[in-house]
């Protein structure tokens, strides 16, 4: 067969490869996948496995990933949304609402729109009662 043809793997690939090699206990050959995911990662591709790790309550890698996400897509308030959310779900409503704040202000999703600022007020409400 012609190796010429070989794909380069994708975000997904090299995630999913370096948490195998991790529970394998190759931690170091794991770090360099993750490495060069977020080299190749695409914006889709932080929401979207941020959501699977966020729905396994691994909130902290979730945050580190959108964290970097927002930094490479600043102007994606999907990535706004998401780390919102995360925040939301650590329960450091300070750094939600300030999520949260930068997604209304750049959502152009018009169907997306309305629940951004209910979550928006209603997280400020809830700092304002915590405070």
């Amino acid at each position: 067969m012609d190796g010429g043809n070989r794909v380069s793997p994708d975000f997904m690939e090299l995630r999913i490869r370096a948490e195998f090699l991790e529970l394998c206990g190759d931690s170091e050959t794991a770090e360099k996948l993750r490495i060069r995911s977020l080299e190749i990662a695409r914006e889709v591709d932080f929401t979207c496995y941020s959501y699977q790790l966020l729905w396994r309550n691994l909130v902290d890698p979730a945050i580190d990933l959108l964290e970097r996400a927002a930094a490479r897509f600043p102007d994606s308030w999907n990535v706004w949304d998401t780390l919102g959310e995360a925040y939301a779900q650590r329960g450091d409503v300070r750094r939600a609402i300030d999520s949260y704040s930068h997604a209304v202000q750049l959502v152009d999703d018009e169907a997306h729109r309305p629940r951004i600022e209910q979550l928006h007020r209603d997280l400020i409400s809830l700092g304002a009662m915590a405070s």
